[in-house]
């Protein structure tokens, strides 16, 4: 089975140990900075953005052992010119920046922090030069903004509605059994374990590559869980819902999952 991983500083656990060669591979993979619904074949794996699960639900199930769950930290960030307060009425540019990211930032701006979106923009639309808000993913989510002021959306989304922000899942086909997934679950499981072996050696190579601080980053990695805990389940179809209004993404009223063996 093919393994497709969303190349992101917040998958960065499971994407720099086969990499880089820290740990062998069972499965073959391919790595992408930008991972949609669009390009997971029906037989494909994919750790990607938790947000396509909407647009898969007929052909994938999500594996609970592997995700990534942000708590009061996370990789998506706003950044304005002024005080989010001082923001009323605006364009929303999303910059590089996967679904999940926009379900988060349209479950949070209003309801958090009173701004109003007149639109959601991608890429260079006529809308982009105007907008106050921009929405950032990744590395870029931790950088210091060149100037003003840039807001966590993960920890917006957890102070909002006292849940984590869970960003990315792993979804199989759903004819797969928990038995054909071993090899995936085995290699996926061996590079979280090493990440946080060599953890020290993992911020060294982020900040490096990404020109990041490596406080931030062990701030980042201890607000963060690798996999989904019953209550995240919850809290993932809340985010699916919430941040759905407006959005290209169905509405989901359930996801369906590839239980452990015996559950």
């Amino acid at each position: 089975m093919r393994l497709l991983l969303h190349d992101t500083l917040a998958t960065a656990p499971f994407v720099i140990p086969l990499t880089e060669s820290w740990v062998p591979s069972g499965v073959p993979f391919e790595v992408s900075p930008a991972l949609a619904a669009a390009a997971v074949e029906p037989d494909a794996a994919a750790l990607l953005p938790a947000a396509e699960i909407a647009h898969l639900r007929q052909t994938h199930r999500i594996v609970p052992d592997i995700a990534v769950v942000a708590g009061n930290a996370g990789t998506v960030a706003m950044r304005a010119p002024v005080r989010p307060d001082g923001v009323d009425r605006t364009p929303v540019r999303l910059y590089e920046c996967s679904g999940t990211a926009e379900l988060l930032a349209r479950a949070t701006l209003g309801p958090f922090y009173g701004i109003e979106a007149a639109t959601f923009v991608r890429g260079d639309e006529s809308d982009a030069a105007t907008a106050q808000v921009v929405i950032v993913e990744g590395a870029a989510a931790l950088q210091p903004p060149e100037a003003g002021f840039a807001e966590d959306l993960c920890r917006a989304w957890f102070i909002l509605t006292g849940e984590p922000a869970v960003t990315h899942l792993l979804v199989v086909p759903t004819a797969t059994d928990r038995e054909s997934v071993k090899p995936l679950l085995g290699t996926l499981g061996a590079a979280r374990d090493v990440a946080h072996e060599r953890r020290t050696e993992l911020r060294r190579l982020l900040a490096e590559r990404h020109g990041l601080d490596r406080d931030r980053l062990a701030a980042l990695h201890a607000a963060q869980r690798l996999a989904l805990d019953p209550e995240d389940r919850l809290a993932l179809v809340r985010l699916l819902q919430r941040g759905n209004r407006g959005s290209a993404y169905p509405y989901v009223w359930d996801v369906d999952y590839l239980e452990p063996d015996g559950e």
